[in-house]
């Protein structure tokens, strides 16, 4: 009796373990901040896919596009099963010349699953792809990949681009208009945390990470990427990375971060993707991906940083003029060092004693990016001079981390 039960029990799981992946993944688009200016998603219930931008808070269809996805519904779950995968994608590239006519048209473009989210969830198979068909085409006719009319596909790259512009798949696509739609604030928060905690290269940097997941989509231990992570932090004593374009989408049970991410002084750059689950509570990273890629013109990084070092030492004085204690000491990093004095509460102290000597920040600095950051020296007229080192801080500020030859 009780090993039928168990049978029975067993049995019940796996039928509502089907239905649930039966009904598919349907997200709703809506506009909202942090939305890709232009991405694609495709309704494999009706069989469309569009082309979308996102604008002065509207999000708007440029296109709606026939296509064809696989023989199978439900979301792709293992190789040659026959199913589309469902979930963000991007491209990773494009192909136009010698694919065979008949099955891939003119144009194709690679996608990149499994991502690392398909691989937490152990998703197999590769190769799917958006490409054209030199033939006509009905309703879910190939093995898995996304077909579009040939004419489409041959024009997709002059409306989104080659690793940055999402690719929605989903069993159905609803629309919203208010932005109540959109992914939760913390992943905003959690990117911007990386960021910083990358930085500064601090513990708290792998406590962002879900450890047991992250090893299913890197196909490594996790003490593993640890050890490589502080290899590469040990390479250099500081790094500024500047974020442009964040996106963020939802996938079917997890959430996707992306953006253009340049790091100095080294040069790198390329785009970021970081995929998150929550884990109880709180939303982790699980997997992420690196694309090196050429982002365009880059700025001469020592006359940013010098301009931005300038702005910052102008809103000292002007703080030290006002006699706007908390503003001024809010400039120094919390473990900074003021001669003997370290920690901001010590170095509050210190400028609370100096209060009425004339000015320590008006005046020109001479600015030079250094192997231990970016440093300001600074010649008062009668005064001492003093020399700031700066790091970065949040959202692009600076913060000072040492300040020698005060009085």
């Amino acid at each position: 009796m009780v090993t039928r039960f168990l049978q029975f029990t067993v049995l019940v799981l796996a039928l509502a373990a089907t239905c649930a992946l039966a009904e598919g993944w349907v997200p709703t688009l809506a506009p909202r901040t942090n939305l890709p200016p232009q991405f694609m998603a495709v309704d494999m219930g009706r069989q469309r896919a569009f082309l979308l931008r996102s604008q002065d808070g509207a999000l708007r269809t440029l296109q709606s596009m026939s296509c064809t996805t696989g023989m199978r519904g439900g979301g792709k779950l293992l190789e040659g099963d026959r199913k589309t995968p469902e979930g963000v994608y991007f491209l990773q590239g494009k192909a136009a010349g010698g694919l065979d006519f008949d099955r891939f048209g003119n144009t194709a473009y690679p996608l990149n699953y499994p991502n690392p989210a398909d691989r937490v969830l152990g998703k197999t198979g590769d190769g799917i792809m958006i490409h054209g068909r030199g033939r006509t085409f009905g309703p879910r006719q190939t093995l898995g990949c996304v077909v579009l009319e040939n004419d489409v596909v041959d024009r997709l790259d002059r409306h989104v681009r080659i690793n940055a512009s999402p690719v929605v798949i989903a069993d159905g696509v609803k629309w919203g208009e208010a932005a109540r739609f959109g992914p939760p604030p913390e992943i905003v928060m959690g990117t911007r945390g990386w960021v910083k905690a990358r930085e500064r290269r601090e513990g708290a940097f792998f406590e962002i990470y879900d450890p047991e997941r992250f090893e299913k989509s890197a196909g490594m231990s996790f003490d593993q990427f640890k050890r490589n992570t502080l290899q590469e932090f040990s390479r250099s004593p500081w790094v500024d990375i500047r974020v442009q374009d964040l996106q963020v989408l939802e996938g079917p049970g997890y959430m996707v971060s992306t953006f253009a991410q340049r790091t100095y002084p080294q040069g790198e750059e390329g785009w970021r993707r970081l995929y998150w689950m929550r884990k109880v509570e709180l939303w982790k990273i699980v997997g992420e991906e690196w694309v090196p890629q050429n982002l365009g013109p880059r700025p001469d990084y020592a006359s940013l940083a010098g301009r931005e070092i300038r702005e910052r030492l102008r809103e000292c004085a002007d703080a030290w003029d006002r006699g706007d204690l908390k503003t001024l000491i809010q400039a120094y990093d919390r473990t900074a060092r003021r001669g003997r004095d370290q920690g901001r509460d010590a170095i509050a102290a210190a400028l609370d004693r100096e209060r009425g000597k004339p000015n320590p920040f008006r005046a020109e600095p001479s600015v030079h990016v250094t192997k231990e950051g970016v440093e300001a020296v600074l010649r008062p007229a009668g005064g001492q001079t003093r020399t700031l080192l700066f790091l970065p801080g949040n959202f692009d500020a600076w913060v000072i981390a040492r300040e020698e030859g005060s009085s």
